[in-house]
């Protein structure tokens, strides 16, 4: 039986953590075109909050707003919330916030990415200093994919420059994918920012080896969970307690 196209089997929310009005365009473009016939996709930023996230810090600015939109879609009737960034902001409190299944990039692509090889290498963008390569290697270590990193590299372009530099982009990620590979023994690669969505497919086309795009892996991950009618555990992400809280 074919879907009806009419009305939408699964709605997700897709929510940017950032402030809105950069990347809700190009993310819903190519969301849209990997999507299924039925899902319907509605992509949000925040109205308070930085402008990327690059750090723990950035993350602390998004982090109320964000909840809150995830509170909201349930409260809206969505079927899953996808959290757009790969440092999966609120992760957690997200999950023990709603009922309806909360997923985010990085845990997707690492959970796909542990079945597709042995060992996956995650390319970010830009960074200054070293604090974004040790959230990437607490992140495989909090989602027990550890043992399968086999590095943390980066380009030379800021993530705030990916939109107008997108043929640049695919070269940068290239080169350090070719490298991941020879010397650092990667089988699979991820790409580390939800600013790298829609290059995945020519960056794989070359180096013959599967590289994920965390945003389409969450994506995908949304609707098999909803289609199995099943989210998170209410024993590991229990429902907050009711209390007072100022904000």
């Amino acid at each position: 039986m074919k879907p009806n196209l009419e009305k939408p089997h699964i709605k997700i929310l897709v929510i940017v953590p950032v402030l809105a009005g950069f990347w809700e365009e190009l993310t819903k473009k190519e969301l849209s075109k990997a999507a299924r016939a039925d899902t319907k996709i509605d992509v949000v930023g925040l109205k308070k909050g930085p402008v990327s996230i690059e750090c723990e810090y950035d993350e602390v600015f998004a982090a109320l707003e964000l909840i809150e939109k995830v509170k909201e879609a349930e409260r809206n009737g969505y079927d899953a919330v996808l959290i757009g960034c790969f440092t999966d902001p609120c992760i957690y409190a997200a999950k023990e916030a709603v009922k309806i299944p909360v997923v985010a990039p990085a845990e997707a692509s690492m959970a796909i990415s542990s079945i597709l090889g042995e060992k996956f290498s995650v390319i970010l963008p830009k960074i200054i200093g070293r604090g974004a390569y040790g959230i990437v290697k607490r992140q495989a270590k909090t989602y027990g994919f550890e043992s399968k990193l086999a590095s943390v590299r980066s380009i030379k372009i800021h993530v705030l420059d990916f939109i107008k530099m997108r043929e640049e982009l695919k070269a940068a990620i290239l080169e350090e994918a070719k490298k991941a590979i020879d010397l650092d023994g990667a089988d699979t690669i991820i790409l580390g920012c939800g600013g790298m969505i829609g290059i995945a497919k020519e960056v794989q086309e070359t180096i013959k080896i599967p590289v994920v795009d965390p945003i389409m892996a969450a994506l995908k991950f949304a609707e098999m969970v909803v289609d199995m009618k099943i989210s998170h555990s209410k024993i590991a992400y229990p429902t907050p307690p009711p209390k007072e809280r100022k904000t």
